[in-house]
């Protein structure tokens, strides 16, 4: 036991000195990114996306999203400019329903920004439940994805300004220590 815990010991501080002689692990803020969040939702969403959630952050908030009908590069495959404006955001906002369930586009997208968590820890979301999720549309990445960091429901009516309060918050929030694998 004593050696195992010599052995864990030595291998922290191998990483420790080797970072430090590759420089330091900065934390990161929104500051150092074009947008504050990356935005993933399904098109059946988009009214609420657009009228509701970019009003309130945006306008009211002052804060900068990347939503693909806006955003994205005309001409450059989906692909390619889903990793290049994650790269470009701070954060990832998930706006979750059952159209976003029965999408396997949106599913793709869960994959993609699982990795992202899986790189810079679980504060790198912010996940809102616009709409209950079925049962028979609950999936195994949708249901990881939900199990992996907390989720804001949108109340309609009484408890909005509750929400909008915790999503500006949950959005302003810093990102904390950089995960582990990085060290």
């Amino acid at each position: 036991m004593k050696c195992q815990t010599n052995i864990r010991n030595y291998i922290y501080l191998w990483r420790i000195n080797y970072n430090r002689r590759k420089g330091y692990l900065p934390l990161q803020d929104a500051d150092d990114f074009e947008y504050h969040a990356f935005v993933v939702y399904c098109d059946a969403d988009r009214h609420w996306v657009h009228q509701k959630f970019l009003k309130k952050l945006e306008q009211d908030e002052g804060m900068k999203l990347c939503i693909h009908h806006r955003d994205f590069e005309i001409g450059e495959s989906i692909t390619a400019n889903i990793n290049n404006y994650l790269e470009k955001s701070w954060k990832v906002v998930v706006i979750l329903s059952n159209d976003f369930a029965k999408s396997e586009w949106c599913q793709w997208e869960v994959d993609v920004v699982q990795e992202r968590r899986r790189r810079q820890g679980r504060d790198v979301f912010l996940l809102i439940m616009l709409k209950n999720i079925d049962s028979k549309h609950m999936t195994n990445q949708l249901r990881a994805l939900l199990d992996s960091a907390s989720s804001l429901k949108y109340p309609i009516g009484v408890g909005e300004e509750l929400f909008w309060t915790a999503a500006v918050e949950t959005l302003r929030k810093p990102l904390g220590h950089p995960p582990t694998a990085l060290l």
